[in-house]
């Protein structure tokens, strides 16, 4: 009855402003890219270009958003419900992990934390792969556990069986055809074997490893030139310090640029619980009635904290530190978490108090989720009615870049919409020409071609767009307004938060 109303709560606060806040580019990508079907995409995607293959991302969440919009629909709340049911399935999963670690109690704990976790609910709400990545590797680390058959059982629970490493072998195979990230939460719980020296569970390890590899095999191959489009060009730079506490803010609040003083507090916050968490661990560990929690307790700290270490570490030499990647960490935070509450020895005042502010910090969190409407969410539907209303046969909408061209050709199909391409072989180059195809949307080299004799042109640009092309020392931008305003004149502006809308009609 209790993880009935806890899956109940964790449902709920997922349905909130579902429909109703902006998709944002990658969410806009995920859908026009998914209806395609499976050929266009592998063409999309594997199409050798200059430094490797088109796109970075294997198709297995693209795959299952295609089959549930063929029964539910395109609409923002219907394509972002796949993600929703990912994301509540995680709650009930996070339940069955706890308890076989910790007992029913921190198994409860665990999943209430779990479905109010504000990074946890955000990317319940998104139409990404990173909810469904988050429940394959949670469910193999639940088979890692129960295929381990050292520590001592719960009632009726039989460990050790050989099916739990072949679910191993098969879920740890499709979170890799989810997204290749996992692999660095994969090495992590590869390793526990090692550092355990327990050679009766590599052997197990090994076994569902075999299968994994064997299943990604077809895949695999592909691996070197999605690698290659990596290196020549990607957007992320190596990350500094700062992304530590920017995780783990993230992981305990959200993972949006908020505004002081909340960003503050949660920072603050965030540092607090981390910290008092450890301290908790290492009292703990010292003490003697911890001999049964040691092993699950460190397991569950070190699928929090290694995945992590790694990524960044990895990232200093070719950057792919990407915060929402490391969701299954956050995941193994929360249990952690939960076994501080309930199994930690604490006061009851003291947990109170600690409890009260991790509560506070998810309040903000779920906040800032539900109403966040400037980039990357603009108000995108708001920019495309202003543009129907006053709309004209022989005009064109004309994007900047694809950040705002996606969404709003989501929102609007009917109207000729165009986007200038990104600089080539820049770090943002990264929707490449066969991927374009594959959408039916292909950039235009100048705003020139773009405008291709309209009458009137509307011109979308991002009001931050100015200042970092001029801090990057690019004159693009520049040129693309002065040649508007030399062959258009301006009449009329429209401002939707962060997102700027000019008209120009021909002189």
């Amino acid at each position: 009855m209790v993880l009935a109303l806890i899956l109940l709560l964790a449902l709920m606060l997922r349905l909130v402003n579902l429909g109703t806040r902006s998709l944002w580019y990658d969410e806009a990508f995920a859908v026009l890219f998914s209806e395609k079907g499976l050929d266009a995409m592998l063409a999309g995607t594997l199409t050798p270009v200059a430094g490797g293959a088109a796109d970075i991302h294997p198709l297995l969440y693209y795959s299952t958003l295609n089959l549930w919009m063929a029964v539910f629909g395109q609409s923002p709340a219907a394509v972002r419900l796949w993600s929703v049911l990912l994301g509540v399935a995680t709650v009930g999963v996070m339940y069955l992990l706890g308890r076989d670690l910790f007992g029913a109690r921190t198994g409860l704990v665990a999943a209430l934390i779990t479905a109010v976790a504000p990074f946890h609910v955000q990317y319940s709400q998104e139409t990404r792969m990173y909810a469904l990545l988050g429940l394959l590797l949670l469910l193999a680390t639940w088979c890692f556990v129960r295929g381990n058959p050292s520590p001592q059982p719960p009632p009726r629970i039989r460990r050790g069986g050989v099916g739990w490493w072949l679910a191993f072998g098969v879920l740890a195979a499709l979170a890799m055809y989810t997204q290749q990230l996992a692999a660095f939460y994969l090495i992590a719980l590869g390793l526990v074997p090692v550092l355990a020296r327990r050679r009766d569970l590599l052997v197990r390890v090994a076994l569902g490893t075999a299968v994994a590899v064997i299943l990604y095999l077809p895949w695999l191959v592909n691996l070197p030139s999605q690698f290659g489009k990596v290196q020549s060009y990607y957007w992320l730079s190596p990350p500094n310090i700062g992304q530590l506490l920017l995780t783990i803010r993230s992981f305990l609040v959200v993972h949006l640029e908020i505004p002081a003083p909340a960003s503050t507090l949660g920072f603050l916050g965030s540092i607090f619980l981390i910290a008092f968490l450890m301290i908790q661990v290492v009292i703990v560990l010292r003490g003697r009635r911890s001999r049964g929690e040691r092993t699950p307790l460190l397991l569950v700290l070190w699928l929090a904290a290694a995945p992590v270490a790694l990524l960044w570490l990895v990232s200093q030499l070719q950057p792919v530190y990407l915060i929402r990647a490391l969701l299954p960490s956050a995941l193994m935070l929360y249990l952690a978490l939960a076994w501080l509450f309930n199994r930690a020895g604490l006061p009851r005042p003291i947990a109170a108090v600690i409890g009260g502010g991790a509560l506070a910090l998810a309040v903000v969190g779920l906040y800032h989720q539900y109403t966040w409407s400037t980039f990357p969410n603009s108000p995108y539907p708001a920019a495309v009615a202003a543009i129907r209303a006053e709309w004209q046969a022989g005009d064109v909408v004309i994007h900047q870049d694809k950040l705002s061209a996606l969404p709003m050709i989501y929102y609007e199909r009917d109207l000729p919409q165009r986007y200038l391409r990104d600089l080539p072989g820049s770090g943002d180059d990264t929707l490449a020409l066969p991927t374009q195809q594959a959408l039916g949307l292909l950039a235009d080299e100048s705003v020139e071609q773009a405008a291709a004799g309209a009458r009137r042109v509307w011109w979308v640009v991002f009001d931050f767009a100015e200042r970092q092309y001029a801090a990057a020392g690019r004159p693009e931008l520049r040129e693309a307004v002065a040649w508007l305003d030399e062959q258009y004149a301006e009449t009329g502006r429209w401002t939707f938060n962060d997102l700027i809308l000019v008209r120009y009609e021909e002189r």
